[in-house]
């Protein structure tokens, strides 16, 4: 048998076992598919929801109707909020008209990569602010209905590197922001120059932490996992009053306290 036969003969052989082979796999390969397309969807609930929506998750999950029900009752948490803002949104977005999208994006890349590597959770993306979270363990802190709008924290190491690790992350954007190659060629065009009179990204960031209602938002159409409470809206404010200050970052007395004291050796 010549050697180009020889090889023929083998390939026939290998398609034939091949096809024996799915004949007999149809059945698993099918529920292969099947169990493959879950956790895709798992995967886009997680990056849908964020870290305040796993509760949400899980108790949906749990019920046996195979209802979903967004209107559950939030869950109080004590964490540091942070907000932080692309400067001159409205002119860049006239002059980048499609191209925003992109921009905003490679922000949010630097802004919820960084924030991730740094213990914190991204949640809430609204047009050029950024919502992100870091939570406390439930150990660390102490409900206590007298105190009104604050909350204990006890003075740990673990919280006070989570502290820390919420400044250093704000830090971090800023840095790869002023390195970042792409965005870069964005804020170098002539129409971006002659709008702005800058060539650089320009950021805000407010800091703040305390106690904050974890839940969905929204309604049998829509629904959003985020955080409600005064605190919140306090970080939001003190984004916001760094255009004032100008200053790039500005932190609450209350986040200040928690921080190391070598951390706190370098603030103004």
């Amino acid at each position: 048998m010549t050697k180009r036969k020889l090889l023929c003969q083998n390939a026939d052989e290998d398609v034939n076992k091949d096809s024996k082979l799915l004949s007999h796999q149809d059945g698993p390969y099918e529920t292969v598919i099947l169990e493959q397309t879950i956790v895709k969807i798992g995967a886009l609930l997680a990056q849908g929801f964020g870290e305040a929506g796993t509760k949400i998750i899980a108790d949906n999950m749990a019920k046996t109707q195979g209802n979903v029900d967004p209107m559950i009752p939030g869950n109080k948490v004590v964490a540091i909020f942070g907000f932080c803002d692309i400067r001159s949104f409205t002119k860049l977005t006239n002059v980048l008209q499609e191209r925003i999208i992109v921009f905003v994006n490679e922000i949010a890349d630097i802004v919820h990569g960084t924030v991730d590597k740094f213990s914190g959770a991204a949640n809430k993306n609204i047009g050029n602010s950024f919502l992100l979270v870091w939570k406390f363990e439930e150990e660390d802190t102490v409900f206590d209905a007298s105190r009104g709008n604050q909350v204990p924290i006890h003075d740990s190491a673990r919280v006070r590197q989570l502290a820390d690790m919420s400044v250093i992350s704000f830090l971090k954007i800023l840095a790869q922001i002023k390195k970042s190659y792409y965005l870069d060629k964005f804020m170098r065009r002539k129409e971006v120059i002659r709008k702005l009179k800058a060539n650089k990204v320009n950021m805000g960031f407010g800091l703040h932490t305390g106690w904050a209602i974890e839940g969905a938002i929204g309604s049998d159409f829509k629904i959003d996992a985020s955080y409600l409470s005064p605190n919140v809206n306090l970080a939001s404010r003190m984004q916001a009053a760094t255009v004032q200050y100008g200053l790039p970052i500005l932190i609450s007395g209350e986040l200040f306290k928690i921080l190391t004291k070598q951390t706190q050796s370098f603030m103004r």
